[in-house]
């Protein structure tokens, strides 16, 4: 469990020299604050007759008004989500919306284990620390290792360089969120994929026979081994993203990729690409199940029939037909990336596909 700190609530973080000068006064035995920005004077009513009274609200109406000023420049914690989730940066790499979503949700996540309410509490709570003075997001680096690094990676994607620079000309005051900047986060190292012929051969066994007892697991596993696509892509994948190029490729649009943009056109393996085709009937979309049997059902398949222990078992599968794909097409991490929608073949190379496969010299 999180060090429990007393409940910090905006006004917390206020220091001294942040409360606006202000002066009391009473008019017809009612006492009054009037409080100065610059040149502006705000008078407000304390609703108290008593001088003692007075004396304790009255610098707290100043810092009541300076809070309802500085909304802007200090938004709720929810306000500076909606930002980021609602726009977007001039750079063309950038996250998508359901990417951010995640990313929102890891946040809240971390502040959560703080006693920190996104709906209630303003940036300030950013700077906050734990009682022996260590900044809560290095906190939560030291309690949860590994794990909260992974966690964080994504929360953190929230204050790139990018958004701080929008922030900034939006008028947000950045200054809170310099310990999470500063915040250093160990890379995680990435396995490469290394296939396996006796898995392979058990998915393609248990999945073929899918045809005839579970079509649309069948079909997801085509999309999945077959075109090289995400559990996500699956679920949007429609027959009619399905198309020829002029010069004869087998195409797949895909909406909304995970690198950006409105759609991304990846080459297809005829053969998977046909077989799919040929499976339409006057449906839209090419799986038919609900979301639960591809995110549920067809992972416990892949683990359980086909014996797949890795923690993304559909993933695997994508995995899979990269390493097909270069294999088929001339040892081509090239070919590979293409099929998987990677922006770069150093990503295909060191995490989708296998060794290359040399041929005797004589």
């Amino acid at each position: 469990m999180a060090e429990k700190n007393p409940r910090i609530t905006p006004s917390t973080f206020h220091k001294e020299k942040d409360t606006p000068q202000y002066n009391t006064y009473s008019r017809n035995g009612f006492f009054y604050v009037e409080i100065y920005f610059g040149t502006e004077r705000i008078r407000k009513s304390l609703n108290t007759t008593d001088p003692n009274e007075a004396a304790r609200m009255a610098p707290i109406a100043a810092i009541e008004e300076l809070d309802r000023r500085m909304g802007r420049i200090r938004p709720l914690i929810s306000d500076l989500f909606e930002t980021y989730s609602c726009n977007r940066l001039v750079t063309k790499k950038q996250a998508n919306e359901r990417t951010k979503g995640n990313n929102i949700n890891r946040m809240k996540h971390i502040l959560a284990e703080y006693d920190i309410d996104v709906g209630a509490h303003d940036i300030r709570m950013f700077a906050k620390k734990t009682g022996n003075g260590t900044p809560i997001c290095e906190d939560y680096l030291i309690r949860y290792g590994e794990k909260g690094a992974n966690n964080m990676r994504q929360a953190r994607s929230i204050f790139s360089k990018g958004w701080i620079s929008y922030y900034k000309r939006m008028g947000i005051d950045t200054t809170w969120f310099a310990n999470w900047i500063a915040l250093t986060v160990e890379s995680t190292e990435v396995e490469a994929f290394i296939p396996m012929g006796s898995e392979r051969d058990r998915i393609v066994e248990k999945c073929e026979a899918l045809k005839t007892t579970d079509v649309e697991l069948y079909k997801a596993y085509a999309l999945a081994y077959g075109l090289g696509l995400r559990s996500s892509e699956i679920l949007r994948a429609k027959y009619d993203d399905l198309f020829d190029d002029m010069n004869g490729n087998k195409l797949i649009r895909i909406h909304n990729p995970k690198s950006g943009g409105k759609y991304q056109d990846r080459c297809c393996d005829p053969y998977w690409w046909d077989e799919i085709l040929s499976m339409r009937e006057d449906d839209e979309y090419i799986i038919e199940a609900s979301k639960e049997r591809i995110v549920r059902d067809f992972p416990y398949f892949l683990r359980h029939e086909c014996g797949v222990s890795d923690n993304r078992p559909v993933h695997r599968l994508r995995k899979y037909a990269g390493d097909r794909t270069m294999r088929t097409n001339g040892n081509s991490i090239y070919a590979a990336s293409k099929v998987l929608g990677h922006k770069s073949i150093e990503m295909t190379a060191k995490i989708y596909s296998g060794l290359p496969t040399i041929v005797a010299s004589r």
